[in-house]
């Protein structure tokens, strides 16, 4: 490391400082020579106070390596990503190159293995050189070196709030005669701690090999493309040619090469001169330019950009949660997060994680043929699976590649950088990837079931799902009573395709998505109890901690009990918690945070805690098992949400207005799926684009991929008692008059409407029988239609001539209650009668009656005939006639 000269009229200070440097540097070569003299005690009153400021740094420190990240595979961790603030692998003595040892020793210090750490002969001819006499020398040793470059690491990389660690980085970068004392002071002492060798290998693994390359090892990885072990004669000159001056002679810049070839010459003469490599040797590698025939470049491997393909977002998302997470009240890696952040830097962690690689890759596949990244800069898609029961992260993919140079975030609206690449995640939010989420949709209406099921509502009751002009005041918010106020004028919001519906169950509300309905049913509950339940199963606002354009303010994680969040039109959210979501009704009924790091261990072989399982019952088993009904429900009325064979899963799908973004979120019994795709930016309407079912065939895809992985499971059996809701056995009024049936069933507290007279055994006027049938579990919400007889088949009505032959005298009605039609059918023909002969009246009694016969006259041990009629009423849905029985 060559000395400062002065200049001509500065000769006077030079003599003075050389002569007290001249003094103080005695006494040090003199410790070099007698260990009994203390060095502290020999420059106790030296007056140079800098000896005092600084730390002790004579030892060799532990130097930063590469975090590695690992998924998995078939079952077995694989590497899929390193990340590092500088390019090092640490070596063993046993792994370095006599080549590499030789070229320093011989170009950095050639009585290195006979001095102690200060070179007297350097010392003189460096003293010399300031005042004029000879060319430049310099009087560091590669001890000195070392010291340096460790002060340099350690003060440079400290606490920016340090102010000693500070000054002291800051003096690493002036020539002064104190700062020269010092590191001879700290090299001796590091001589008297640490063998030659011990710190020839800590030279080579700490110097800097030009740009973020440091140790030989990475510098012949990234400069040459071999392992160090098979570094010429010639390039382990090159390399150590590059280690006085990086800036100017590291090899990654052309421009440096014959400043390089220089030095590095030299240093191959000066190895000749020692005796390392025979004249043969020398003169092969002199031979050799330094060109672009001699580097052979390999990329940085630093960062998610270069990591396993598929998994680049999730490999951003974990070094997330390494910065932000905590554990116990402290970050992952330190107690603060400076702490955490120093830890970081220094490296040398495995990092194993949750992701599945062969899934996630299948499912890249799946997004790449549905929603390829060229398509068009606003079109986004995305797909987050968790593992039901512990919350692991299984797959995190999207349709944009990874590329952390673009832009971070951006606000809706705004120019997205790159048509194919972003630094945003869509799949989780704010925090963890810079995205603030999209809204919902009718993903959301999941949450006012899940309530109307706590509060004991039936799913299976008749709810009034006409359009209506909502006012302020028709909404309860107990928490945030202002929330439900509505502008003058009303609101009355619509459903898909402007369908109209009258009465329908909540099952057939979710399977057809029903916003009239959905907003009938959050009428009737607190709105601060829906939202509640919400993030309970894990839904948070996906703009958490963003700033809100308009306020300019940090946004809170909030769930505002706004009507219009019951159908998804209030916040945004993210895939990432509506997986959560499903995964919690999947898990009957408990929550799992999401995990992303299964296991994390430092370079010493000790084990550091990630954020462990985190488990919470958000909703009761029984509910859990009453919304998997409904669901699995949705899944089969929709098969192009349903993935092909036996595996039972739930599902839902959302549509925001304009259909500008759109959602598929579901669950088997093992694997949660949420799949997103919409508008990164602008309000473009997918429908119109025939990009409305793009969620369903990729959310069709990537979950036949999860059961193929994750096979078997079954739901829970619905919970009766909850399933039953507040709905009780309907009296039975058959045989009453009209009016007194009327009478007892509206004391009851439910609605009656009266049909026409049919064919019946009732006397003229009497109930034959209502829909739902005596003793169905209906609520007071569930209208109920009276059916009054005619008395044409009454015992004293005039009968037609008896037609009923000799063998069939005693042939009674079957009972048909409860079965299916088709089974009622086998029933009839079974019991000797004419199945072509059954007459149908649909009614709408909710999902849990579809093509169940509710109703039948005659009544069951009626006398029959073979050739009698029989009149039945048979569940349907909300649009009426033969749903498809």
């Amino acid at each position: 490391m060559a000395a400062t000269r002065h200049k001509p009229g500065s000769l006077l200070g030079s003599i003075l400082g050389i002569i007290g440097f001249s003094a103080i540097a005695g006494i040090l070569i003199s410790a070099t020579l007698t260990p009994a003299l203390a060095v502290a005690s020999s420059t106790a009153n030296s007056g140079l106070d800098l000896f005092e400021s600084l730390p002790s740094y004579a030892q060799i420190n532990q130097q930063a390596e590469r975090n590695r990240i690992y998924g998995m595979r078939d079952g077995q961790p694989v590497e899929m990503a390193q990340f590092y603030a500088q390019d090092r692998q640490v070596l063993q003595w046993s792994d370095v190159p006599t080549n590499a040892v030789n070229a320093l020793v011989a170009g950095e210090d050639r009585r290195f293995y006979t001095h102690g750490g200060v070179d007297a002969p350097s010392v003189i001819r460096a003293g010399m050189s300031q005042l004029g006499f000879g060319g430049d020398s310099g009087a560091s040793t590669l001890t000195m070196q070392l010291v340096r470059m460790q002060i340099a690491i350690d003060a440079c990389l400290a606490d920016p709030e340090d102010e000693a660690a500070q000054a002291t980085c800051a003096a690493q970068y002036t020539e002064s005669y104190q700062r020269k004392l010092a590191e001879m002071r700290l090299a001796i002492g590091l001589e008297q701690v640490y063998t030659k060798n011990e710190i020839v290998l800590a030279y080579l693994n700490l110097a800097n090999f030009g740009g973020n390359v440091y140790g030989i090892e990475s510098g012949a990885q990234r400069l040459f493309s071999k392992s160090a072990s098979e570094l010429t004669v010639a390039e382990s000159a090159a390399l150590i040619a590059t280690v006085q001056n990086p800036s100017t002679r590291n090899l990654f810049n052309a421009e440096n090469w014959p400043r390089n070839q220089e030095r590095r010459d030299f240093i191959i003469n000066s190895m000749a001169g020692e005796g390392y490599i025979t004249a043969d040797e020398q003169a092969e590698a002199l031979a050799t330019p330094v060109d672009e025939n001699f580097v052979t470049y390999s990329p940085a491997n630093n960062g998610c950009i270069a990591g396993h393909d598929s998994a680049r977002f999730f490999c951003d998302y974990v070094q997330r949660v390494l910065q932000n997470d905590k554990v116990d009240g402290h970050y992952i890696l330190g107690a603060e997060q400076a702490d955490n952040a120093r830890a970081l830097f220094q490296g040398g962690y495995r990092i194993y994680t949750s992701i599945d690689l062969s899934l996630n890759d299948a499912n890249q596949a799946v997004v790449d043929a549905y929603a390829p990244n060229d398509y068009a800069d606003w079109f986004g898609g995305a797909v987050t699976q968790l593992e039901v029961g512990t919350g692991r992260i299984l797959s995190m993919v999207q349709n944009k590649d990874y590329d952390p140079r673009a832009d971070p975030a951006l606000p809706e609206g705004e120019e997205v950088p790159s048509m194919t690449a972003t630094a945003v995640n869509y799949n989780v939010d704010y925090r963890d990837g810079r995205s603030i989420g999209f809204q919902p949709g009718s993903g959301f209406k999941i949450f006012t079931l899940a309530q109307w099921i706590i509060d004991r509502r039936s799913v299976n009751e008749q709810v009034d799902a006409t359009e209506e002009n909502w006012t302020t005041g028709e909404f309860t918010a107990s928490c945030n009573p202002g929330a439900t106020a509505i502008e003058a004028g009303g609101w009355e919001p619509q459903n898909n395709e402007g369908n109209q519906y009258s009465r329908m169950t909540p099952t057939e509300i979710m399977v057809n998505s029903v916003n009239t309905g959905t907003l009938r049913m959050a009428s009737q509950l607190d709105l601060c109890d829906v939202m509640d339940t919400a993030a309970a199963m894990g839904v948070e606002r996906g703009d958490a901690g963003s700033i809100d354009p308009n306020t300019r303010e940090v946004i809170e994680n909030n769930l505002v009990p706004l009507p219009s969040a019951i159908i998804g039109g209030a916040w945004p959210v993210t895939p990432m918690s509506m997986a959560e979501a499903f995964a919690t009704i999947s898990n009957g009924g408990i929550h799992c945070e999401p995990i992303a790091i299964d296991r994390i261990v430092a370079r010493d072989g000790s084990e550091v805690a990630p954020p462990g399982q985190d488990c919470q019952q958000a909703i009761t088993p029984e509910v859990a098992s009453v919304m998997q009904l409904v669901l699995d429900e949705v899944t089969q009325r929709n098969p192009l949400n349903n993935p092909a064979g036996s595996t039972p899963v739930i599902s839902k799908t959302g549509t925001t207005n304009g259909v500008r973004h759109t959602w598929v979120n579901g669950a088997s019994p093992t694997v949660a799926t949420s799949v997103w795709v919409g508008n990164i930016k602008g309000s473009n309407n997918l429908d119109e684009l025939n990009l409305w079912n793009v969620r369903s065939q990729i959310f069709r895809g990537v979950m036949t991929e999860a059961i193929n992985r994750y096979p078997g499971g079954q739901f829970l059996s619905p919970d009766q008692d909850t399933l039953q809701g507040d709905a009780n056995a309907l009296p039975d009024v058959t045989g009453q008059s009209v009016a007194d049936a009327q009478a007892t069933l509206a004391a009851a507290g439910f609605e009656v409407q009266v049909a026409d007279p049919i064919d019946g055994i009732q006397a003229s006027g009497m109930v034959e029988y209502t829909a739902p049938g005596a003793g169905s579990l209906v609520t007071t919400q569930t209208p109920i239609i009276i059916y009054p007889s005619n008395g044409a088949l009454a015992p004293d009505a005039e009968q037609p001539e008896e037609t009923t032959p000799p063998d069939a005298a005693g042939q009674t009605w079957p009972d048909l209650s409860a079965q299916s039609i088709s089974d009622a059918r086998s029933t009839l023909s079974s019991a000797g009668f004419n199945p072509d002969l059954v007459q149908i009246t649909w009614q709408d009694h909710g999902e849990a009656n579809l093509c169940t016969v509710l109703a039948q006259n005659p009544l069951p041990e009626a006398p029959g005939a073979p050739g009698d009629p029989i009149s039945v009423v048979v569940g349907t849905n909300a649009s009426g006639g033969d749903p498809g029985c």
